[in-house]
């Protein structure tokens, strides 16, 4: 039996493997886009995926290339493979290059050499609406992060693999913050906000609810809906409420939600008890963002609250830093949110909270924003 081989999406790799470990679990890194499970993994919350581009099962992995394989060594090995795993059906062959890729190998090639070696009586191509398709992956060098210091010696990999139907809501550009019915410049891009609902799953923990406690206009209760999760969204700010309850009635969402005029530190009154919740939000900040401390008290106040609701709970909220946490390995005295990181940690510490993760993403030029992962302190 082969591999199962997920394939990440160009837009942050480093993302893309930390959001597969939060969902599935260890896995093998055969390039910084793919990785590969054995067959008794569990992979029931890839739908909820934020990153991922394809799934692919049976599939073969081949590394340590030599320079002189060309697109006729690479269909021979397609053509063993497929004898002991393409069912009979209609087919279709995908090719697709993943960074500087392997030598001047020509996917449209691969493509017709596979197709007319694999084409027999009880498998017929079909471009349009096959049955299954055989996907090829060339993956080559890419442009890596200075913080994937795992990725020293990065080497082309070639997979090829049945293809997995994966969610269709990946589709962001469907439902972009500008497209909404109700739009502030403060919106939450899609894929970010689904992202940070995957950040919040564990392999051992999946919540049912997620509550945001700074709605906005509806960002993360969009994209939790979509997937099915019952949302408990607040916002102090009336129009925000309203707006967020249009945008959630125009993207019909398959989970039920609740969306209410409330202070941070009346959440719990609000909702009560929620075992199985996480807490995704993306806090105000005040004007002066990383440089000034004007949003860090109803951060800490967001951190009890929501401590009140599930201690054992997870959390995913975003902070404004300083741009220099992208590049400074010792980040200990850089600032978030008018504080240095190993004081504002303590902080988060002393909510009920420890830091597991955190991730700054580039906003402009002066200014980034920090993604944190916490898990209860206990």
């Amino acid at each position: 039996m082969g591999h199962n081989i997920l394939i990440g999406s160009g837009w942050n790799s480093y993302l893309f493997r930390r959001e597969i470990s939060s969902l599935v679990g260890i896995h093998d890194v055969i390039h910084p886009r793919i990785l590969s499970f054995t067959s008794d993994s569990s992979f029931d919350n890839l739908s909820k995926s934020s990153l991922l581009d394809d799934h692919l099962k049976n599939a073969e992995i081949l590394t340590n290339i030599s320079s002189n394989i060309d697109e006729e060594n690479i269909s021979q090995l397609i053509l063993d493979w497929s004898k002991r795993n393409l069912p009979e059906g209609s087919f279709a062959i995908r090719c697709r290059k993943i960074g500087q890729v392997v030598n001047t190998l020509s996917s449209k090639k691969i493509e017709i050499e596979v197709g007319a070696l694999l084409v027999s009586k009880k498998n017929k191509v079909n471009l349009e609406n096959p049955e299954y398709e055989v996907v090829v992956v060339l993956a080559g060098l890419e442009d890596i992060s200075s913080r994937e210091i795992e990725f020293d010696e990065l080497m082309p990999v070639i997979a090829w693999g049945l293809r997995v139907p994966i969610s269709s809501n990946r589709q962001y550009n469907t439902r972009m913050p500008t497209d909404r019915p109700f739009f502030k410049p403060v919106s939450l891009e899609p894929r970010l906000a689904r992202l940070m609902i995957s950040l919040c799953h564990t392999p051992n923990y999946s919540p049912q609810k997620i509550i945001d406690p700074f709605c906005g206009t509806g960002g993360i209760a969009i994209e939790a809906s979509l997937q099915g999760m019952h949302v408990l969204a607040s916002d102090l700010d009336i129009e925000m409420i309203e707006g967020t309850i249009n945008n959630l009635e125009w993207i019909k969402g398959i989970g039920k939600y609740e969306v209410k005029h409330c202070a941070v530190k009346d959440i719990k009154s609000m909702w009560g008890i929620n075992k199985n919740s996480s807490f995704v939000f993306d806090p105000p900040y005040g004007r002066n963002s990383w440089k000034s401390d004007d949003g860090l008290d109803l951060f800490i106040d967001a951190l009890k609250s929501v401590n009140s609701i599930n201690p054992d709970g997870t959390i995913c909220t975003m902070l404004p830093t300083v741009p220099g946490f992208l590049t400074v390995s010792n980040s200990e005295n850089l600032l978030v949110m008018g504080k240095k990181w190993d004081e504002l940690e303590t902080l988060i510490l002393d909510t009920g909270w420890t830091v597991v993760f955190k991730y700054p993403i580039k906003v402009h030029r002066s200014l980034a924003r920090l993604l944190l992962v916490c898990h209860p302190s206990h």
